[in-house]
């Protein structure tokens, strides 16, 4: 049905650059209702939209396709940011790169809704899932501190020891395009 050729020239998302080993996307053949190609993966976390669609191509999603055709978000432009009191970070979020991140980058799997977080005045890039054992490593950067430390709204002892990868009370990673710091998402079934 699709050329296996597909799987070898996937599209690279700048702000999910780990998005093809995070079991967000499935390699199955079908064609895709975006561009209703034949493709051989299939995008299966979040996309908000008033249709209800069940294939959508990376190459879709990348180009921002599927956004436009089903007037359609991967995640909450207007929720792009979330800032933790008493950072040094501008409130203000670059407006085309927060549209790139709602409407050409796949999302990430979360038990409410995804946030995407910034800093420098733009959108980080989602790495993956973090637990407890993984924070020390980026506690001395003073924005990541802050979530952890109450900028969240969660308890910081909580996160300190709970905080599980992939677990009900759940930690997601975020990497700063421009200075490299590191930010934090917590959620919770």
């Amino acid at each position: 049905m699709c050329e296996a050729s597909d799987l070898n020239r996937l599209p690279i998302f700048r702000f999910h650059p780990n998005a093809y080993d995070l079991d967000i996307f499935e390699v199955l053949d079908g064609v895709c209702e975006a561009c209703e190609m034949p493709r051989a993966m299939r995008y299966k976390s979040s996309f908000y939209a008033m249709e209800d669609v069940e294939y959508i191509c990376p190459w879709c999603i990348a180009d921002g396709t599927a956004a436009r055709v089903f007037d359609g978000e991967f995640s909450d432009a207007a929720g792009i940011e979330a800032i933790p009191e008493g950072t040094s970070f501008s409130v203000e979020v670059y407006e085309a790169e927060s549209l790139e991140v709602a409407t050409c980058t796949p999302s990430y799997v979360s038990w409410q809704q995804e946030e995407w977080r910034s800093h420098c005045g733009r959108p980080c890039a989602f790495l993956g899932d973090i637990g407890a054992n993984d924070l020390p490593q980026y506690l001395t950067e003073p924005d990541f501190a802050a979530d952890v430390n109450g900028g969240l709204g969660w308890d910081p002892a909580s996160i300190l020891n709970d905080l599980e990868r992939g677990g009900d009370f759940a930690g997601y990673l975020f990497r700063c395009l421009s200075c490299g710091a590191h930010r934090l998402h917590v959620d919770a079934c």
